[in-house]
């Protein structure tokens, strides 16, 4: 029987050395709690630094989720809305936690083949919303996900845009970043303050978790307006983490010497490669480019339940109806060229019989 390969997520990987490291020295040092730490504000003095931006708020988060919600608490209310993509992690994936954090706000979303918004969606969903005037909850801003959810990423010239949209009709932008650093060194050129706060972004819920921390996100606020508000709301939702220092830690280290992106590099090259080896197999239709270090295959059932024979666990992603699935595969900071290698060879053996 083969071993088992998970090859569908990146949050299978295990803790960059770097980061373990840190949580060992963080552990044998007594500091004050909740934040208040040497390690929290180095963490602050490197955020500011590498995004080129003195007057920016950070709160080191353990949750995608909450740091997506408190995020986008921090502007939207009981009686408004946040655009989003239909396939957005906040629409989809967070049983409706963005509505709970803000006490009853609305998403409103927009659908469309590329899985990212285009200025057109937006302005159109704008007029729609706005032309029954008082009927309709207010918009308050718009969340964009980098990485999209297809594994896509939002160029610059998208993102200033969309920007621009925004401030016309005085709506803030939100980033999830749980893909951040796959899609920013996915590009040549770009500077973590090019793809956020000059492209316009308010706030960012950037993520560690997924490229080689153990559990650490942070919500950086660009606009530190949005942070006053969210300081009020993690307490009452029960994410005020009083070691702190714990989370600060491992994003010190995730920061230091550009480890972050490092490991992203590492984890989209060998997407590339296992795309080029997938490629070979007639089985498999390749259904979005590969930008950053998610695969995305329209398979049939067959060759789904032959994948899974085979102990080669990717995710399933989608059902498009009773005999044709979307499969992901996902490549991590530490995945192996054998580990691929295995999976190609158990691939051409498996499938070739069927």
């Amino acid at each position: 029987m083969y071993k088992k390969i998970l090859i569908g997520t990146d949050t299978i990987s295990g803790i960059a050395p770097q980061i373990l490291d840190a949580i060992s020295t963080v552990s044998n040092t007594k500091t004050l709690p909740y934040g208040n730490d040497f390690f929290t504000k180095e963490c602050q003095n490197l955020v500011k630094e590498i995004f080129e931006k003195n007057d920016v708020e950070i709160i080191p988060m353990m949750s995608g989720t909450a740091s997506n919600s408190l995020a986008l608490a921090s502007f939207l209310r009981s009686y408004s809305s946040v655009i989003c993509h239909n396939e957005a992690h906040i629409n989809k994936d967070e049983c409706g936690a963005p509505e709970y954090f803000s006490g009853g706000g609305k998403l409103l979303t927009i659908s469309n083949a590329l899985g990212r918004i285009q200025v057109g969606d937006l302005v159109k969903k704008i007029e729609e919303i706005n032309f029954k005037g008082k009927s309709n909850s207010v918009v308050s801003g718009v969340s964009v996900t980098q990485l999209a959810e297809n594994g896509t990423l939002y160029t610059l010239d998208e993102l200033n845009a969309l920007n621009k949209v925004c401030k016309t009709n005085n709506l803030y932008l939100h980033m999830d970043g749980a893909r951040f650093s796959n899609a920013l060194v996915a590009q040549e050129n770009v500077s973590p303050a090019d793809a956020t706060w000059r492209a316009g972004v308010d706030c960012l819920s950037l993520g560690a978790t997924k490229n080689g921390a153990m559990a650490a996100e942070i919500i950086i606020f660009f606009n530190k307006e949005l942070a006053k508000e969210a300081k009020h709301l993690i307490k009452q939702t029960g994410h005020v983490i009083s070691k702190t220092r714990f989370v600060s830690a491992q994003l010190n280290a995730w920061f230091k010497d550009d480890l972050w992106l490092k490991l992203a590099k590492t984890a989209n090259k060998k997407a590339l490669y296992l795309r080029k080896k997938l490629s070979k197999f007639k089985e498999f239709k390749f259904l979005f480019p590969t930008q950053g270090n998610e695969i995305f295959l329209q398979v049939n059932k067959n060759t789904y339940n032959n994948i899974l024979k085979l102990n080669i666990i990717p995710n399933l992603w989608s059902k498009l109806n009773d005999d044709l699935f979307v499969i992901r595969f996902v490549t991590s900071f530490q995945t192996k060229t054998s580990e691929i290698d295995e999976i190609i060879n158990r691939l051409e053996i498996g499938l070739s019989f069927n």
